[in-house]
């Protein structure tokens, strides 16, 4: 059993609905050996797993960290120390996609943060899901925040 999530981050589901955590997050019980998965990669910080149903191409992988965290944004320690995970299968991998995605908006499922790491060969027939829908716009709008220039670390 992998013993680097803390017990906090086993907590009960929340009363108000909110995302699942540690005690039903499937990921967090894969991480505590409560729940089977093919792990492919165990580092101190993370696991890299098969996804279930094979992934979308042969090499998909999942990376993800032993702590708890909803989402990309939420730690961003966390998030460099999966995403240096990440890299270091990458560099065996090849030409790949990483992706993340954080929310419900952008397809996010399972609230807790984790990578894929999908391996691309020429013609795979792969679609990313972010291609342009018909008449939208790229521009930042009432409903997308532009971005703003700040000093980096604030």
């Amino acid at each position: 059993m992998h013993r680097a999530a803390e017990d906090r981050d086993l907590a009960d589901e929340p009363a108000d609905g909110g995302p699942r955590t540690g005690g039903t997050c499937p990921f967090c019980r894969i991480v505590r050996g409560l729940d089977p998965a093919e792990v492919l990669r165990d580092w101190p910080d993370a696991l890299a797993i098969l996804p279930r149903g094979g992934g979308v191409t042969a090499g998909h992988v999942l990376v993800l960290p032993k702590t708890h965290v909803p989402d990309v944004a939420a730690d961003p320690q966390v998030s460099a120390a999966t995403m240096r995970r990440v890299a270091e299968l990458a560099a065996e991998v090849g030409d790949c996609n990483v992706i993340t995605s954080r929310g419900a908006a952008a397809t996010q499922t399972v609230a807790h943060m984790h990578l894929h790491l999908v391996p691309r060969r020429p013609g795979d027939g792969i679609l990313l899901p972010w291609t342009p829908v018909a008449g939208g716009s790229r521009r930042p709008g009432p409903d997308r925040p532009s971005w703003s220039a700040r000093p980096a670390g604030r």
